[in-house]
């Protein structure tokens, strides 16, 4: 049985927290707590030891309710929570004094920048940057959650901050629905495109990337992209590659349990060493290691 840390769980309380961006969803209108979570999980081929959870773009008045509440339930022997990636204003010269008083009860920071609110380029301000760089000086990672098409952005970012360790999310928020279309000329340079931000930031020996953000459609099935998630594992290789169920976004399309076995079935021919880095000692290694 396969022992994993789960890089990448969202869970919340629609009593506690308000989310602007659920205005449009159905399923996810709901709450989803850590119970929730683990029932999800059932399986005889792997188990979830521990899980981190990642801040969930709630209204920005709730920030400090959301992470008072998970910084307490990381204490809690109880809990499958081993660490929080909070969220973080990084565009502003308030930002390090916010994080002081986290940044020894936490593992990183997040703030996402696919919303539309986020115009390209909003990561490669200066005080954007800098806010990155700090970071790294006091020993917190980036997660870095943009738009497939302004992935070239993250690789400027990401090489001007060569001392923080920026974990991209979600193997850069891919165009599932037009991935899982047959092959047309719009398809191969979308594809080609991709792949060729991905080596870029790759390249990059502070770059990692989260195996996640695949979705099955109605068109496809996991293993209907099982060359690129190949790709994306030989890109940025063995010690750079962390697995993440992205629960529960990822009831959208296929699951926890189906995803986590597709990826088991999908390296079985790798190495042990291989799956074990994939699976839960790179994130030992990037996340936890100060813990």
């Amino acid at each position: 049985m396969e022992k994993i840390i789960d890089t990448h769980v969202h869970t919340w309380d629609l009593k506690q927290l308000r989310l602007p961006w659920l205005d449009t969803e159905e399923y996810l209108a709901q709450t989803f707590t850590e119970a929730d979570y683990q029932k999800a999980m059932t399986s005889d081929r792997f188990t979830i030891t521990d899980a981190l959870y990642v801040e969930v773009d709630c209204a920005p008045n709730d920030r400090e309710k959301e992470n008072d509440w998970i910084i307490h339930q990381c204490n809690c022997a109880t809990s499958i929570f081993k660490g929080a990636v909070i969220a973080g204003d990084l565009a502003t010269d308030q930002f390090s004094e916010s994080i002081e008083t986290y940044r020894s009860s936490i593992l990183g920071v997040r703030q996402v920048l696919h919303v539309p609110e986020r115009e390209r380029g909003f990561c490669l301000q200066p005080q954007f940057m800098e806010n990155v760089r700090y970071l790294g000086e006091i020993g917190l990672t980036f997660d870095l959650c943009m738009r497939n098409e302004e992935l070239s952005d993250g690789y400027e970012l990401a090489k001007s901050c060569p001392g923080t360790s920026i974990i991209l999310n979600h193997m850069g928020n891919p165009n599932m629905e037009l991935l899982s279309q047959p092959l047309t000329d719009e398809k191969k340079k979308y594809r080609e495109t991709w792949f060729e931000n991905l080596k870029k930031l790759s390249d990059l020996p502070n770059v990692y990337c989260k195996i996640s953000g695949v979705m099955e459609t109605e068109q496809a099935r996991f293993e209907d992209f099982s060359e690129e998630i190949n790709q994306v594992m030989t890109l940025f290789g063995e010690d750079r590659i962390l697995y993440a169920s992205n629960f529960p976004i990822i009831d959208l399309g296929g699951g926890l349990n189906k995803w986590t076995d597709f990826l088991l079935t999908l390296t079985a021919e790798r190495t042990k060493e291989f799956r074990r880095k994939l699976f839960s000692e790179n994130a030992q290694s990037v996340y936890l290691k100060q813990k």
